[in-house]
């Protein structure tokens, strides 16, 4: 299984949630054995696994402490035109050319 984490603003931001079942739907559409959650900056602690971990536009927090924590994850910003739309399909295809490199 892929651990995916979508990770937003320290104030929980409802949209990191929708985009992260969008995300899920279009993995589960692709046969893909992913498991897609969402969580704010504060509660990175919380994220046991990650494989792949996506941050909500505008910015990057705590990318330090997740580079540590989860030296082998794949780290992007997801792209924001994707996320505005929540564009699950597009936001997989961004996540799935970020864990190729």
């Amino acid at each position: 299984m892929t651990h995916v984490a979508i990770i937003c603003v320290k104030n929980y931001d409802a949209f990191a949630c929708t985009m992260a079942e969008k995300l899920q739907a279009a993995a589960d559409a692709a046969g893909l054995d992913w498991e897609v959650t969402s969580l704010t900056t504060a509660e990175i602690h919380r994220l046991k696994a990650a494989d792949l971990i996506l941050f909500a536009p505008p910015r990057y927090r705590a990318i330090d402490l997740l580079k540590e924590k989860f030296p082998n994850a794949a780290i992007g910003m997801i792209e924001m035109r994707a996320y505005s739309q929540a564009d699950g399909a597009a936001v997989l295809e961004f996540a799935r050319r970020l864990m190729e490199k």
